[in-house]
């Protein structure tokens, strides 16, 4: 299998544009064949996120199924990812939040829905989670970043929140609660029922908050570790993060929302384990401890 090599970013690139430097990795071959490709970094924009629009809760289901387009799932995701924005903060940090996006792009080049626009962006409170929203919205919180090590646990992470997006997880809980007429779309749904889209944004915040299925967190954790290891990661980081959580105390509060909605740790990693071996995984790929560590050190 051919995988990407992340490498170094070049100093001296304007704020907004990060380029990458990629090498295609041949087991057994130590000259590696380089080429440039240069990516814009969506970077979470303010005017994008309603931030004083946030969903009430209490609507209630519409009966038959439906589906949604991918104008459709964007739009709902924004106002998740709105809600969430106003619930935490939004971590104003340049130099992070260009690093998180530059990770994330890395991820997203090899994902099977890459022409979403994808956002990632940091939320400003210590407890320890990741989550996406719909359409391409994509958080991890300080208090997650904090206990990360490497450049591939941080790549994990992502991975296993794009795996979610790429997957429509969300989408498809809206559908199997027949929350849209057959049919319809969000818009012509909208033209008849004002409250339509309200309804859909609040069941996709309540999934988000109270977390979605088993099995669905498990194909993250699965889809995800070898969308990391496609991306040149080393494909244990999401394991290892995993792992490092579990050994905390199960009492500790800033878990408290992280162990609620995702399945026990020892059926994480078992399910990983698993992919690991299937798919002859190694840990030949990238950790890059000391580009993470630089770039996001406290000052």
């Amino acid at each position: 299998m051919t995988r990407a090599t992340p490498n170094v970013i070049p100093a001296g690139r304007k704020p907004g544009s990060i380029m990458l430097f990629w090498a295609p990795a041949f087991a057994g071959v130590t000259a590696m064949i380089l080429c440039l490709l240069a990516q814009s970094l969506i970077a979470f924009d303010f005017n994008d996120l309603d931030v004083g629009k946030v969903v009430s809760g209490g609507a209630k289901l519409a009966k038959a199924a439906g589906g949604l387009s991918d104008r459709d799932e964007i739009k709902i995701g924004r106002e998740v990812a709105a809600n969430l924005a106003a619930r935490y903060g939004l971590l104003e940090d340049e130099r992070k939040v260009r690093y998180v996006n530059l990770v994330g792009r890395v991820v997203v080049s090899h994902c099977d829905r890459k022409k979403l626009p994808y956002h990632f962006g940091i939320l400003r409170t210590s407890e320890i989670n990741a989550l996406a929203a719909p359409g391409g919205y994509i958080f991890i919180t300080q208090g997650l970043l904090d206990t990360l090590k490497d450049e591939s646990e941080l790549g994990g992470v992502l991975a296993h929140e794009v795996t979610h997006v790429v997957r429509q997880h969300i989408v498809k809980a809206i559908r199997q609660a027949n929350l849209i007429g057959a049919g319809q779309d969000l818009a012509s749904a909208a033209g008849k029922d004002v409250s339509q889209f309200s309804q859909l944004s609040d069941f996709s915040i309540n999934l988000v908050n109270n977390g979605l299925s088993r099995n669905d967190e498990l194909d993250a954790d699965k889809g995800g570790t070898v969308l990391a290891a496609n991306a040149g990661y080393d494909p244990a980081g999401l394991r290892r993060s995993i792992e490092r959580l579990a050994a905390r105390q199960k009492a500790d509060v800033l878990l408290g929302r992280f162990n609620k909605t995702h399945p026990p740790a020892s059926d994480r990693l078992k399910a990983i384990d698993n992919t690991l071996r299937q798919n002859h995984l190694t840990d030949q790929g990238q950790r890059l401890t000391d580009r993470f560590q630089q770039t996001l050190s406290r000052r």
